[in-house]
């Protein structure tokens, strides 16, 4: 909203519309600048991973090994 002559309804609306990957625009989306035109692109494409996806990626857990590797050098000869 800080780089764009528009309203904080109109931002929010871009923004939340980007997320949301429904396709609905005010029409302001020509007139940004291509940097905001990019973040709007990025927002798309984490909306199009969902939040569900995201979550699961981030909250697997490490399994535990279920064998362990010598500690020792076996003796050979």
């Amino acid at each position: 909203m800080l780089a764009t002559p528009y309203t904080l309804n109109q931002s929010l609306y871009e923004v939340s519309s980007a997320i949301a990957t429904v396709g609905l625009s005010t029409g302001i989306t020509p007139s940004l600048p291509v940097k905001i035109q990019f973040m709007l692109a990025v927002l798309m494409m984490v909306g199009r991973l969902g939040p569900l996806t995201l979550a699961t990626a981030i909250g697997t857990r490490r399994r535990k090994i279920g064998y362990e590797l010598p500690k020792d050098r076996p003796l050979i000869g």
